[in-house]
């Protein structure tokens, strides 16, 4: 195994770990974890990858999950790029209309920033709502 696919399977471990705090921090708070990692496997127009997505009350949560090794100058979720979040927009609109999501359900966007050492978790904070989630905006076409 070469050095950058050492490197990328760190990340995807530690993204993973990342994952498994946030769902933990979720069920706590009795939510119930529809699915990990969702993609549109039909489709080849980077419709978008949902890390988590959630039943919170009666509330349709996709959460983004952004986990870092240390805490230094800047917070995990500063790596979202304008990029990233037209990607999970377009995954969540996806996700609506290939599970027949109605427009009446409630839906929101959370960020969840997790903070890992390797060794344990050092801080976990939750963003409800870090991005909007209207339903003129929402159901533009991207």
């Amino acid at each position: 195994m070469n050095f950058f696919a050492r490197a990328k399977a760190k990340h995807i471990k530690l993204g993973s770990r990342g994952e498994n705090f946030a769902v933990k921090l979720y069920r706590k708070r009795n939510a119930v974890i529809l699915c990990r990692n969702w993609r549109n496997s039909t489709a080849h127009d980077g419709s978008g990858e949902l890390d988590i997505v959630l039943l919170d009350g009666e509330t349709l949560v996709f959460a983004e999950v952004k986990t870092r090794r240390k805490l230094d100058n800047y917070l995990p979720g500063a790596n979202l790029s304008d990029k990233q979040k037209k990607l999970i927009r377009r995954g969540a609109k996806t996700f609506c209309r290939m599970k027949h999501i109605s427009k009446a359900v409630n839906k929101r966007f959370d960020l969840v920033e997790v903070i890992y050492d390797g060794k344990r978790l050092q801080d976990i904070a939750l963003h409800e709502n870090y991005m909007p989630f209207s339903d003129p905006e929402f159901l533009t076409a991207d």
